[in-house]
Order: structure tokens, then sequence, then C-alpha cells
């Protein structure tokens, strides 16, 4: 089993079909594209669609556009999913996963699953880590994931904490 319907979950899920297992992806999602259906408007990969595919199929280029934006990886994810015809089971939460008789269980929020293995495939944007900030501050603290639309911060003084590609 699979847990999470993203690009590492897809993944996964392909070197699973070429090893003849049978398996199932979950994803709390309802609809294809994982992460990237939620990020902020201005996002886009930061490589060429060239160098950001996922095994098996390449993604195709965007249109004068070096950097691909968000709606690029969503649609190409979906896609993706079709094409290696990836047993996704979608709208299905993880609650919960145990071990049961030799196994594991998986707990979802319509039932529970039977598996001899989990890859835990969820990602980090689900839930999202903001730092204690000692002493007192009185300005508004967000997490990469809250942002939308670098407009809201127009005329405001504002720190970026964090070097990785959301900081960037």
């Amino acid at each position: 089993m699979v847990i999470g319907g993203g690009q590492a979950g897809l993944a996964a899920g392909y070197y699973l079909c070429r090893t003849g297992l049978e398996f199932v992806i979950l994803d709390a999602q309802a609809t294809p594209g994982g992460a990237w259906q939620h990020d902020w408007d201005s996002l886009r990969l930061f490589s060429p669609a060239q160098f950001s595919s996922l095994p098996g199929w390449p993604m195709p280029p965007y249109p004068d556009e070096w950097y691909p934006p968000a709606t690029h990886v969503v649609d190409y994810l979906a896609a993706y999913e079709k094409h290696h015809d990836l047993p996704i089971r979608r709208a299905e939460t993880v609650t919960a996963v145990s071990r049961r008789d030799g196994g594991l269980r998986v707990a979802t929020d319509s039932g529970a699953w039977s598996a001899s293995a989990v890859i835990s495939a969820t990602g980090a944007w689900w839930r999202p880590f903001l730092p204690l900030v000692p002493g007192s501050f009185a300005g508004r603290r967000l997490h990469a994931v809250d942002d939308r639309n670098v407009d809201e911060f127009t005329g405001q003084r504002v720190v970026v904490v964090g070097g990785g590609n959301s900081g960037a």
C-alpha cells in the first residue's frame, strides 16, 4: 500500500507495477495533482520540465516558458496516473497504521485495509511546522502553505525564514 498520491506516491506506484505485486495508492485528495494543486499562485518548477519527469514517462515541455507553472505539473500528474493505469483510491484519508496479525492495518476515514507493507509518501504539505519565536513578536507568521498571492504583502516589511525552494 502506498499512502499519498503526489509525485512520490506515483513514482512508487510506477515501480510497484513493474514488480507485478498487488497494491493500492490511497490519496486524501479528491483530484490528482498532490500539493501542486494547492500552492501559491506564482509557483513554478525550479527546473525545466525535461528535468522534472517521473519514472517511465517524460513531462512534456511547457510552451514558451522555461520553468512551467503549477498547473502544468498538476496536468502532468493527472495524465501520469492514467498513462500508467495506477490503482488510486481518491478522497481516502488514512488516519492510522498499526501492526496486526503479522501485517499492517491501515485505518481510513471510510474503513480499514490490510497490507504486508506500507510506503508513506504523504510529504510535508498537510502538517506545516511553524517554529516558536522567542520573546515578543507582534507580526503575522505564516507558513509557505498559507501563502497564496504576494500582493497581500504590498507595502509591508517581510522576513522570509528558510533557504529551501519555498523560501527562495
